[in-house]
């Protein structure tokens, strides 16, 4: 008897809490909500400037460390950014070889104005899984910084990479690529050199 006194005074409690919350959002007119839903969060804003700035087709230089300390594993590629969706997406694909055999990648980044972070998705022919990676830009938008945590197969252990977009001007930027070494300590894994075709 207690027992139901009690789960009947929360479920009072709860009721109490969420139906104003409810009879507000009924209030609001339709017509404005979705203005409103247009407006904040699924128009392009400044930071989708920011992603256009990588829109173009470049070549590619790229040095690898299989391990802190190792000899650089060179190779050299292109890549191919463009907006979609009306400017909302940044569509990527990449094309070369790594490690003496031939490569594809593709991903998509966006802004998120909801989060208020960039997320961005990454596959490539080295592996059958999907990085998911969400971060900032400092205020120009020439410094982006990503992190994503994945479990790693060679580990068998969940692990965190970071990526650095470095914008130095209209034709060159650099990605670099940090993840753990074999003590667990990060370490620049890869970089890779862009310059703009077109």
């Amino acid at each position: 008897m207690r027992a139901q006194r009690i789960a009947m005074l929360l479920a009072l409690v709860l009721l109490a809490a969420v139906l104003p919350a409810a009879a507000q959002q009924a209030e609001q007119d339709p017509e404005a909500m979705m203005q409103e839903y247009m407006e904040k969060y699924a128009t392009p804003g400044e930071h989708h400037n920011h992603l256009e700035m990588l829109a173009g087709k470049w070549t590619t230089s790229s040095r690898a460390w299989f391990t802190p300390g190792a000899p650089a594993q060179e190779s050299r590629g292109t890549a191919e950014h463009k907006m979609i969706l009306g400017g909302r997406f940044l569509q990527t694909t990449y094309g070369g070889e790594f490690a003496g055999m031939p490569f594809a990648g593709t991903g998509m980044a966006a802004y998120d104005r909801y989060k208020q972070k960039y997320v961005e998705t990454w596959g490539d022919t080295m592996g059958t899984m999907i990085l998911v990676s969400e971060g900032r830009c400092a205020a120009d938008g020439k410094v982006r910084t990503m992190q994503a945590e994945y479990d790693d197969p060679m580990t068998k252990r969940r692990a965190t990479m970071r990526s650095v977009y470095l914008i130095q001007d209209a034709n060159h930027y650099t990605l670099e690529m940090y993840g753990p070494g074999p003590d667990g300590q990060e370490y620049k894994i890869f970089v890779i050199e862009h310059t703009r075709v077109q």
